[in-house]
């Protein structure tokens, strides 16, 4: 998705996900800035990467896209994984301005706590097993949107199947585990560079994430410091989706005050 005219303005999507996560905020914020939302690499309507399909090559992909259109100063957004790529863009690429930072309902710490069952992301054989099984198809993927999803009656399953291609569902089974696999490995980077960031940054989360719990929340505010934070009531992990009148309410409330 692309609309809009001003200030550009990049919205990341988690996993599982695509474009249609920040649809209908990026629809509101379209009448004040320029709303690029892309799918990323391997999700959605877009072409897998021919090299690495994780953080970096994300990034580096993202950086080429806008280099072409020709955007060097942008607020940036990012939700679940969309928030560690986020932030790796940002730090594999200083020379971007980034005037504005969101972020929801992700994990930036080498440390966060994983369930019993997901400690085997590492384990030959039985790792590929347990996540083909849990997150590599399309029923385990429903099981994840009814446990994490609380405002069900603002995304039902008809609309957020709509994340689901085969690459993508593919693509997020392999980013959930091998992230899960070695946290110290894949996210001591994204950790180091949180007390870096200078820039203006609103963190949004639900109080009924079953993934990262509200103290993940409270502890990514104060990594970063200096910061807003909202935590939604009655609200689980995909918060872009389950409250997006009330989000961009916030955002462009907090883009007037801090950001203008």
């Amino acid at each position: 998705m692309s609309a809009g005219e001003g200030e550009p303005f990049l919205l990341l999507h988690g996993i599982p996900g695509s474009a249609f996560a920040w649809e209908e905020v990026g629809q509101h914020l379209a009448e004040h800035y320029q709303v690029i939302i892309p799918d990323l690499p391997g999700f959605g309507q877009s072409e897998k990467l021919q090299d690495d399909y994780y953080m970096e090559g994300q990034a580096r992909a993202l950086n080429k896209f806008l280099d072409t259109i020709g955007i060097k100063h942008l607020y940036l957004g990012g939700h679940d994984f969309g928030g560690p790529v986020a932030i790796t863009l940002m730090r594999l690429f200083p020379e971007l301005q980034i005037n504005g930072l969101v972020v929801a309902a992700t994990n930036m710490f080498t440390d966060t706590p994983v369930p019993p069952r997901l400690k085997v992301a590492s384990v030959p054989v039985l790792g590929d097993m347990t996540f083909k099984v849990m997150v590599g198809n399309r029923l385990g993927i429903r099981m994840i949107y009814l446990a994490a999803t609380r405002q069900k009656e603002a995304v039902t399953w008809d609309e957020f199947k709509r994340h689901l291609t085969p690459s993508g569902i593919a693509l997020t089974r392999h980013i959930f585990q091998r992230s899960l696999a070695d946290l110290k490995t894949n996210y001591q980077a994204i950790e180091d560079v949180l007390p870096q960031i200078e820039v203006p940054t609103l963190v949004l989360w639900g109080d009924s994430d079953p993934f990262f719990p509200t103290p993940v929340a409270k502890r990514t505010a104060q990594a970063i410091g200096g910061v807003a934070l909202k935590i939604y009531p009655h609200t689980g992990h995909f918060v872009p989706e389950e409250q997006p009148e009330e989000l961009t309410r916030l955002l462009l409330e907090f883009l007037r005050e801090n950001w203008s």
